[in-house]
């Protein structure tokens, strides 16, 4: 299974483990787009990212609401699309939906 995976390091130092719901390149805007969201939290979060050509990358801030407008409609779809699949929707934070079209392994919430 493809690693689904990116950590991101805290100004303090502190590592946060977040689990990727899906990356998007938008033509609009001409950047590529990763929605995550961190291991044990309910919200989610996007940044552009650049890959550097090594498996990794920098993350940029959403600069506009324009941007955030596309992104907000892609979750939206997004979690449209796992409910029509039978998926409650939540598999970022594992709700165990147990469903074969889910791509949850179960240990998202471990």
């Amino acid at each position: 299974m493809e690693d689904r995976t990116l950590v991101l390091t805290m100004e303090d130092g502190k590592k946060v483990t977040c689990d990727i719901l899906f990356t998007y390149h938008s033509e609009e805007f001409n950047k590529d787009y990763v929605i995550f969201q961190p291991r044990g939290e309910q919200q989610l979060s996007a940044a552009s990212y650049e890959e550097n050509g090594d498996g990794n990358g920098s993350l940029h801030a959403i600069e506009t609401d324009e941007e955030w407008d596309m992104l907000e409609e892609l979750v939206n779809d997004y979690y449209s699309e796992d409910k029509a699949e039978g998926c409650s929707g939540n598999c970022g934070g594992c709700s165990g939906c147990g469903t074969e079209d889910c791509d949850c392994d179960g240990s998202c919430g471990e």
